[in-house]
């Protein structure tokens, strides 16, 4: 069994480029169904999610799109201002690994910002997740939240189907409460956009490394 998890692990990556064709709704109810099973504080299970299907998830994509074109970001939890290091080198590194898959150099501005919109077409997939949790339970729930989201892209890529998890999407919160049936007591988190990827979308030849665990991870015994 931890072999065949090791495996879904590692076939897991974010795809930012996807076929037109939607994923039947039994698969999309499965992949959520399977992640119902993650653990939360005290069983809250405080995961709030809509997802979209064509040719709604077109529309928001157009809808975001124009947010993106019209303002700065604005999402109701606030991005980090700031990565110190380590975090920064990571975040560079992914950023570099993307944009040389793409071809496109440091100093190619014009091309930087429409791989930046890209974002908010939602790299073309039929689906996104829009996730959000009540913001009267705080932080906490968050962490709930995130262990959620391992076990949706887990459960997906064990489905054969292709994933990335976005920030972005929660830029701009007014398009999307515009379009989704978002309860007014919850902040938007992120986005995931679901569907079965382009292989020949230079993004998608994208691969970003992992430091060893010990890096992360210490053990204490005196």
């Amino acid at each position: 069994m931890i072999a065949e998890l090791e495996k879904v692990w590692a076939e897991r990556r974010s795809r930012r480029a996807y076929r037109p064709e939607p994923v039947p709704r039994e698969t999309l109810e499965r992949v959520f169904e399977l992640a119902q099973h993650a653990p939360s504080w005290c069983n809250i299970q405080p995961w709030r999610v809509c997802i979209t299907e064509p040719p709604v998830t077109g529309l928001l994509a157009a809808e975001l799109q124009q947010a993106a074109k019209s303002g700065l970001p604005h999402p109701e939890v606030p991005f980090p201002l700031d990565y110190p290091t380590p975090y920064k080198e990571h975040r560079i590194a992914c950023g570099a690994a993307l944009y040389t898959a793409m071809g496109i150099a440091r100093e190619n501005k014009a091309g930087r910002y429409d791989a930046w919109l890209r974002n908010y077409a939602l790299f073309d997939a039929p689906h996104v997740a829009v996730v959000a949790c009540d913001r009267r339970l705080g932080p906490y729930a968050y962490v709930d939240v995130g262990v959620w989201l391992g076990y949706v892209l887990t459960a997906a890529t064990a489905l054969g189907l292709d994933t990335c998890a976005m920030a972005s999407v929660a830029a701009y919160p007014e398009a999307l409460r515009a379009r989704l049936p978002l309860d007014p007591n919850d902040q938007v988190l992120f986005g995931i956009v679901i569907g079965h990827a382009d292989e020949e979308a230079p993004a998608n030849a994208c691969r970003t490394t992992r430091e060893p665990a010990s890096k992360n991870v210490r053990f204490v015994s005196t």
